[in-house]
């Protein structure tokens, strides 16, 4: 694919098109998991009918955005992201709703993406604009590694496409791309990882009753998860296993689910209560493949495995992760086979089917259902002989160890 690169350094205001307008009197407001976000342009915003995918479209769009006084919306965001310690992830679903308030995506494709691209270089990161004669991609600086997504080299970075959904994931019609950036040398790259997870508004937390048999008996959990996070991660991309699985859970998941498990493990060994979890995550939700579900691949985070009703090896892995590190903080690596992820967990004493890794064994703990059910510290045939590879690995701090 043929492209060349220009770097935008201009605010000079070119002649508008055909357009309608943002009053200048309007008053445009956004909650974002609680919090207000406003805006009242100084001046009209002028939206093309539509813009024309052209350079001279772009400086035109970032020159009215400048004149309509976005720099408060830029300190406004910058005021929330302190305050919530928004990771990038939720920093850029923050400008997606800003830019979508300001040039609504509905009404005007590349004025909305200029704007996401604006606001995002205002913010410290390098975002980059793939344009062609019928499309534009949005690109951002990241060193992580990304998968099924486009990304390019520019002036020797790596940059990852943050729209590609939007053309239904296919850009084999934008072709001869240039690339608009501004010079921002100081700009940091775009991390994937989400430590920790802003509190939501608590009108987005809806109730749930999971259902699994465990000894032939059928046991019955209620919990409390944030619905949100459906739209906040619909477009996260399939990203390295270490950042999905540390996805945590929201806190009114851990106050009701965590709660919940630990009573039904008082009395029970270590052991036991692994298997538990094993059980909890095989039997309470219906298996299904990413490409029936979703129609592509897609990795869930832990509270996400717990909003949908269906759910594939990956998926599952995570939140047996989440819970074993969150009840019991045992050391795990997560195996990476071909075409299946499971779980392997540190013991006092290893039993079963083990994995030496790093000169100590761990156990293997399936989260996903098999053929036929197996125990902690078996594993199925079909992956016994197979090849894999240790994707990451947990070691909890010295202080929490049950082992300590």
């Amino acid at each position: 694919m043929k492209f060349s690169i220009k770097i935008l350094i201009t605010n000079v205001l070119l002649i508008g098109y055909a357009s309608v307008s943002i009053s200048a009197s309007s008053r445009e407001r956004i909650d974002f998991m609680g919090d207000t976000l406003q805006f009242s342009p100084k001046t009209a915003i002028l939206i093309g009918i539509p813009y024309k995918y052209e350079e001279e479209s772009i400086v035109e769009i970032r020159e009215k955005l400048n004149e309509a006084g976005c720099r408060e919306i830029i300190h406004q965001i910058k005021e929330i992201v302190q305050r919530k310690e928004l990771c990038d992830w939720f920093t850029y679903q923050l400008v997606r709703q800003a830019a979508n308030m300001i040039i609504p995506k509905n009404t005007d494709y590349l004025g909305y993406t200029t704007t996401k691209w604006f606001l995002m270089n205002q913010l410290g990161f390098s975002a980059a604009m793939a344009l062609s004669k019928n499309g534009v991609l949005l690109y951002i600086k990241s060193n992580d590694q990304i998968y099924n997504i486009p990304t390019k080299i520019i002036d020797g970075s790596p940059y990852v496409c943050f729209n590609y959904h939007d053309y239904n994931y296919t850009t084999e019609k934008i072709i001869d791309q240039t690339i608009v950036r501004e010079l921002n040398e100081n700009s940091k790259a775009f991390s994937f990882s989400v430590p920790r997870l802003p509190t939501s508004n608590p009108q987005h937390y809806v109730e749930k009753e999971l259902a699994f048999e465990y000894e032939n008996q059928e046991e019955k959990i209620k919990i409390k998860v944030d619905s949100s996070l459906r739209n906040f991660f619909i477009n996260y991309p399939v990203t390295e296993y270490c950042n999905q699985f540390n996805i945590p859970l929201s806190q009114e998941a851990k106050n009701t689910l965590i709660n919940s498990l630990q009573k039904n493990l008082e009395g029970m060994s270590v052991k036991k209560g692994v298997e538990y979890l094993m059980c909890f995550t095989r039997n309470a939700f219906t298996f299904e493949k990413d490409s029936d579900y979703f129609g592509r691949e897609k990795r869930l985070s832990p509270e996400e495995t717990l909003l949908y009703n269906k759910s594939d090896c990956e998926d599952r892995s995570a939140l047996f992760y989440a819970l074993v590190k969150e009840i019991y903080q045992l050391p795990m690596i997560v195996l990476e086979y071909p075409d299946h992820i499971t779980v392997a967990v540190k013991f006092e004493k290893p039993f079963g089917e083990t994995i030496l890794f790093q000169n100590e064994l761990y156990t293997i703990c399936e989260p996903t259902p098999q053929n036929i059910n197996l125990r902690i510290g078996q594993i199925s045939k079909k992956f016994k002989h197979e090849n894999f590879q240790v994707a990451f690995s947990y070691q909890p701090p010295a202080s929490s160890s049950i082992f300590k």
